[in-house]
């Protein structure tokens, strides 16, 4: 599908009645990956699962419902988590997380499949960008 059909798609509120073929919310990445994103970011059991809620777009009284915790502990968690991560909100530690994954996916001797195929090859240029920013420096939100 296309960015555009997609915009179209959202835009009309027809998305989600349409059949998408890549997974949304904490499904896009495999149990391996948030292993490694939970490793690089020194994510405990708990702060990942609630991570996993946002990623789902869960709000903090149902992630406390799936977790049997209070909601005010998920909301405590979920500060220290911006703290730990230093961003500010949901959007951007998401957005963090990504950066994260992306950074594991290039990184030498990363378990993880690049995203791009042709990285492997050296033939993507947008990768090597992101491989030397990675190298230089890690990812800030």
């Amino acid at each position: 599908m296309s960015a555009a059909r997609a915009y179209s798609l959202a835009k009309t509120g027809s998305l989600a009645t349409h059949n998408l073929r890549c997974p949304l919310g904490a499904a896009m990445f495999s149990e391996q990956a948030w292993g490694e994103i939970a490793r690089s970011l020194k994510l405990s059991g708990k702060e990942l699962q609630i991570v996993r809620g946002v990623f789902d777009d869960c709000t903090e009284f149902t992630i406390a419902n799936n977790l049997n915790v209070s909601p005010h502990t998920v909301h405590t968690h979920c500060e220290r988590l911006y703290h730990k991560l230093a961003v500010t909100d949901r959007v951007k530690l998401v957005l963090r997380v990504m950066d994260e994954f992306l950074a594991l996916t290039v990184a030498p001797g990363s378990t993880l499949p690049p995203v791009c195929a042709n990285f492997a090859t050296g033939r993507c240029p947008p990768c090597a960008a992101v491989k030397f920013k990675v190298q230089s420096s890690k990812f800030r939100v």
